[in-house]
């Protein structure tokens, strides 16, 4: 049996929910996805379920593919109607919701234009720090902005007396599918805001 060793550079987070949602499904359905290692025995994914199936003496299999096979791993105890099948469905997918990227090891690996190719968006929120207005960040491309929202009728259109033509020629943000979210931004209640620069 080949050693079998932890990703050095793991990118994923597994937090203790994660790591306990994992041994739930391994003690109660068994093993069901399999884990992929590189050609030396080191984990490309499966770090936390390797670590929770150690932790449980689980026996390990190991096959050889080259990639240009898809590999099943059929469960032969269970059928389409059990409910241990229906439960693990559950937990498999949820295993895999509770943990999160390691976004400060994937910025220094990869760039921001790669890792939006790989469809990981990587967002940072600061805490609320000496009463700041809270940031959110999304390391997408270099701009710098403040969003003023705005939850009444009368505040906008104050907003728009008082900012005139420089609104009109700004596109509004939209959360709407087909906007793409990017840069560093401040997001302020348009009423306090006003509040601020009408003093």
């Amino acid at each position: 049996m080949e050693e079998i060793k932890f990703d050095k550079r793991n990118y994923r987070k597994h937090n203790d929910k994660n790591k306990k949602l994992i041994r739930k499904s391994l003690q109660e359905c068994g093993a069901a996805r399999s884990i992929v290692v590189d050609s030396e025995g080191e984990i490309i994914g499966g770090n936390g379920v390797y670590g929770e199936a150690q932790r449980l003496k689980m026996p390990i299999k190991v096959i050889e593919t080259d990639g240009t096979e898809l590999v099943v791993v059929k469960r032969t105890d269970l059928k389409t109607g059990d409910e241990k099948r229906k439960k693990l469905a559950v937990l498999d997918n949820s295993t895999s919701d509770t943990s999160e990227f390691d976004n400060n090891m994937l910025i220094t690996d990869f760039n921001l234009e790669q890792l939006v190719d790989l469809g990981v968006e990587i967002k940072e929120k600061k805490e609320n720090v000496d009463g700041e207005v809270p940031f959110t960040e999304e390391l997408l491309e270099e701009h710098n902005y403040i969003v003023l929202y705005f939850d009444n009728s009368v505040d906008w259109l104050q907003a728009q007396t008082l900012f005139g033509d420089f609104i009109k020629k700004k596109q509004a943000l939209n959360s709407k599918d087909g906007y793409r979210k990017m840069g560093v931004g401040r997001v302020v209640r348009g009423a306090d805001f006003l509040k601020e620069i009408t003093k």
